[in-house]
């Protein structure tokens, strides 16, 4: 959104060269390229190191059974983030900025404080997957994890909101791979997996306590509180306007697509250890158990996309926490700006 800006009496607009599109389909081809982004990122990055681990332990234990529950939440997780980006775009402040102004400090604060929370705990979630996958790669944590840490920094400290945003899109459309180690693994039964994602149904033995929390754990980690926080900050700091709203739609319904299908690709994985008879504890130590029956790039392809789900999780959850903070206290808070110029929302990263 355009802010008015009051006794501006002459502003210098530098020179831009470009060329005119005539087409109308080139037209709206780039104008989504310029708006694409923040859908895709919000609805990949919750495809975690949780996520990985819960969808992989649903497959492991029962087969493809809760495909159906994934193809369910799509329209949940859509409708939701949707709502989030009409808030951003109409406006133009986060979400954070916005419960405070309606809903008055105590409940401003209630989320706030809410919100750093539960992103501290899924942060040491992220990092410890980190470690558990490196180190099923023979390289050490207390190595491998600094230079993930630092890796991250530096995606966040580029000031600018298009070259973290252009790296971040980078590394979700690097989980295309989930549909390799499927293809891989050769699932039997596709008119099985087809019947499943269709068609609800329990797994044998019924309604269990075990499968009650599973499904839970899989609604949980499918949509999460700092989604809403995250996206509506992004639209806002990449200030998109009215006319960007169908193409910011189009963006999250195609984000919410694309991370619903590599959930079940997740899923399907887990299958496989169980078509193989393996006992499943986490997902690294089944990607070393699948070796023999899969070969080494699907072990060294698991183990890589674990590093990929919590350095996504690692960066979008850390700024969604720095942007809330930084709305709150009145900090100045976008990735357009240098750090001497917003320490104090760099630092929260």
């Amino acid at each position: 959104m355009q802010e008015e800006v009051i006794g501006v009496t002459e502003v210098e607009v530098p020179a831009v060269r470009g060329r005119l599109v005539r087409s109308k389909w080139a037209r709206n081809v780039l104008t989504f390229l310029v708006v694409f982004g923040p859908g895709l990122i919000v609805m990949e990055a919750d495809n975690d190191a949780g996520a990985v681990s819960t969808y992989v332990q649903a497959g492991a234990q029962y087969g493809t059974k809760l495909l159906w529950l994934l193809l369910l939440l799509l329209p949940v997780t859509y409708f939701i983030q949707e709502m989030v980006v009409r808030l951003g775009i109409a406006t133009g402040k986060g979400h954070a900025t916005m419960i405070y102004q309606r809903f008055g400090k105590w409940w401003g604060l209630f989320s706030l404080i809410d919100l750093q929370l539960v992103n501290f705990l899924t942060l040491v979630t992220e990092f410890a997957v980190i470690a558990l996958a490196l180190g099923h790669m023979s390289i050490a944590p207390k190595v491998g994890v600094p230079v993930a840490a630092v890796g991250l920094m530096f995606m966040a400290l580029t000031g600018s909101y298009r070259r973290w945003e252009h790296v971040t899109v980078f590394l979700c459309l690097l989980d295309t791979a989930w549909l390799f180690i499927v293809f891989k693994l050769r699932p039997a039964g596709l008119s099985g997996v087809f019947h499943d994602t269709f068609v609800p149904g329990l797994p044998t033995g019924g309604v269990k306590t075990s499968l009650v929390f599973l499904m839970v754990a899989i609604v949980g980690t499918t949509i999460a509180p700092w989604q809403l926080f995250f996206q509506q900050s992004c639209v806002a700091d990449k200030r998109l306007r009215f006319a960007d709203l169908n193409w910011s739609r189009l963006d999250t319904f195609l984000g919410a697509v694309f991370t619903i299908v590599v959930a079940g690709c997740m899923m399907i994985a887990g299958n496989a250890g169980k078509l193989h008879g393996l006992v499943f504890s986490d997902p690294a130590q089944l990607a070393r158990d699948l070796q023999p029956f899969a070969g080494e790039a699907v072990r060294s392809g698991l183990l890589l996309l674990m590093i990929n789900a919590a350095v996504l999780g690692t960066t979008a959850i850390s700024l969604s926490s720095a942007w809330a903070y930084g709305e709150v206290k009145g900090w100045p808070h976008s990735l357009e700006m240098p750090v001497r110029k917003a320490k104090g929302f760099y630092a929260l990263m």
